[in-house]
């Protein structure tokens, strides 16, 4: 046993060596888990809570029948829950050596180090330490195991690995640790589906990305940048400012009254489908941020006028928005092919604001970039509290009414917001059930998902009656309303969104001009090739 665990170990300190120093480098006793016996074939196989992990006859031509088919090398990612002794790890490991190195990505996940280490006091692991495409999450926790995942290659728009990967999962191989498991596989299944959504989008939306994209190329050589006020939400003083984000839902009908003073204490953000309810309350806030292509996205914001505050957007955004009244426009990276084939032949970072189905996402996201530390939330409540989709007065309501006919009332549209996307009960804040859906539960994994990778950041929300999300706490409205004015404190960061300006040299505006004149198509389509429909 020592002799192969000194090798395997040594193998894994050289090819992982600051995870060896987290995990530790002593071997662990594989009794200390398993029932140990040898198998037919005279291999070493293991029973675990009177589970069979392996083949009681030929444990390595079980792995091989199990891991030799082609479907499974047709993947880009290949991840393990769990392992047992690593016959299947170390069986696929030398079929992709056998193949020249070329093969799917190996993901292996295990939550207990002993088990890892058990393992490798067993089998000779060397053939697995030796691939170039590895990921071992030892120890990691359940939220950490998405983003490792989604690192491989895009197959498509808006997916990750999560949507070409083949994933072994054997009961036998994670029964010691089923809660950790089943955590991990309803992360996956969810970001499996918000995948699915997004090349359902893509479908019903591709032609208007590209075509918004490409009339607005002009305006990376007009609009300032999201990325230049990265870390700049700070006083003089080095304290981070803190963020207030407006959302649209019905739970801002209680913070309207106060949002004047909350402006005085926090910098604002307001979501396009919030501002027109803002305006009517007398308060224009810092920031006005769009980031969906629709024309009905830009319905929301048309004939108003905010000159005092920045507006943040995308290049696919319909273009009037860029006609919008405002104090400075400023672009976030783009998330669609089009905008990140010219950020690319740019040399531009604009700001990644990312996605997350909504534009409250990126609201957080930009907060976040801009250093905030603590973020508030008003109308950003994932459910439909006492039946309500908006607050009232918004500009989502003002389009049920015109577009309401005598066959079809404005209550019809409310309905059918309220029960068009399998309609749930949710918990808010308090421990009451409220009415929620599948999309809206989609928005809160994302808050969920992204708050637990972020746990420097500090979300509240005014509002205890939306869907309690973990990793959002209720803040009391009136506590906030006590803390100073830092009015003069945040000038100087609104100052430099004011005035922030395209960062384009003339050899940049030049390639821009040639780009805007003449888009080179075929060279774009040999990038995105599924666009080819779209474009």
């Amino acid at each position: 046993m020592n002799s192969i665990w000194n090798k395997n170990f040594t193998a894994f300190k050289n090819r992982f060596p600051q995870l060896a120093e987290m995990t530790g480098s002593q071997p662990v006793p594989a009794e200390t888990f398993w029932k140990l016996e040898a198998a037919k074939s005279g291999s070493i196989t293991a029973s675990e809570g009177g589970v069979r992990l392996h083949s009681a006859y030929n444990p390595e031509r079980e792995a091989a029948a199990a891991l030799g088919r082609d479907e499974v090398f047709q993947k880009s990612s290949v991840v393990f829950y769990g392992f047992g002794l690593g016959y299947h790890v170390i069986e696929i490991a030398k079929l992709i050596k056998e193949r020249g190195g070329a093969g799917p990505r190996l993901l292996l996940i295990e939550p207990d180090t002993g088990h890892f280490f058990a393992a490798m006091s067993l089998l000779d692991w060397t053939p697995v330490f030796e691939l170039e495409k590895l990921v071992i999450a030892v120890g990691a926790p359940a939220e950490a195991v998405l983003p490792l995942l989604e690192d491989s290659t895009r197959v498509n728009i808006g997916e990750t690995g999560v949507s070409d990967a083949y994933f072994f999962d054997l009961p036998a191989f994670t029964a010691h640790a089923a809660p950790y498991f089943d955590i991990v596989r309803s992360i996956i299944k969810r970001n499996q589906r918000k995948n699915e959504i997004n090349a359902a989008t893509l479908k019903k939306f591709g032609r208007l990305w590209c075509r918004n994209s490409l009339k607005n190329l002009a305006q990376y050589g007009k609009c300032g940048q999201v990325g230049s006020l990265e870390n700049k939400a700070f006083d003089d003083e080095g304290k981070s400012l803190p963020f207030l984000i407006i959302g649209a839902g019905p739970s801002l009908e209680r913070i309207l009254p106060y949002i004047k003073e909350l402006q005085e204490r926090c910098v604002t953000v307001c979501v396009e489908t919030a501002l027109r309810a803002l305006l009517r309350a007398g308060v224009q806030p810092d920031f006005v941020i769009l980031t969906d292509p629709q024309f009905w996205a830009y319905r929301h914001i048309a004939g108003l006028s905010a000159p005092e505050s920045c507006f943040i957007t995308e290049v696919s955004a319909w273009p009037a928005v860029f006609r919008f009244n405002c104090r400075n426009l400023l672009l976030c990276s783009s998330q669609f092919p089009v905008g990140q084939f010219v950020q690319n032949k740019l040399g531009l970072t604009p700001g990644d604001l990312g996605t997350g189905g909504s534009v409250a996402s990126s609201a957080w996201n930009f907060a976040r970039l801009a250093g905030a530390r603590e973020i508030f939330t008003a109308g950003l409540d994932f459910a439909f509290p006492n039946k309500q989709t908006h607050i009232k007065g918004s500009s989502a309501e003002q389009t049920y009414h015109t577009l309401a006919s005598r066959l079809s009332t404005p209550d019809k549209f409310t309905a059918n917001a309220l029960y068009s996307a399998n309609a749930t009960t949710g918990s808010d804040y308090t421990g009451s059930p409220v009415l929620t859906d599948s999309r809206m539960k989609m928005f809160a994994w994302w808050f969920e998902s992204r708050l637990a990778a972020c746990p420097e950041t500090k979300t509240y929300t005014l509002d205890p009656r939306g869907l309690s999300v973990p990793g959002i706490a209720a803040a009391d409205t009136q506590e906030l309303l006590r803390r100073p004015q830092i009015t003069s404190r945040k000038q100087g960061f609104l100052a430099a969104a004011a005035t922030a300006r395209a960062p384009l040299s003339q050899a940049q505006l030049a390639e821009l001009e040639k780009l805007a004149a003449s888009f080179p198509r075929e060279v774009f389509l040999s990038q995105y090739p599924f666009l080819r429909d779209y474009l």
